[in-house]
């Protein structure tokens, strides 16, 4: 895709929604991303923090995780007066 296709296309998804966090949201990667040109947003970041990264990606997808209502369900008690 070219990139005014590309950005007609953007403009016209944002002129179709409201959503005021999605705008901030893409705001704040345009502002990110448009700062950084040719960088990763890796570089700044210490071995042990890459380290970190690496794991969590590697990590499977089901580990040690909740259904939404596994979770309400076992905070059900916080949730009542």
């Amino acid at each position: 895709m070219q990139a005014d296709d590309l950005k007609k296309e953007l403009v016209a998804l944002i002129e179709t929604t409201n959503d005021e966090e999605l705008l901030s949201l893409l705001r704040e990667d345009m502002v990110f991303y448009g700062r950084l040109p040719g960088s990763d947003v890796t570089d700044n970041l210490s071995d042990e923090q890459l380290n970190d990264l690496k794991l969590l990606a590697e990590e499977m997808d089901e580990k040690e995780t909740h259904t939404l209502v596994e979770f309400k369900n076992a905070t059900q008690q916080w949730r009542t007066r």
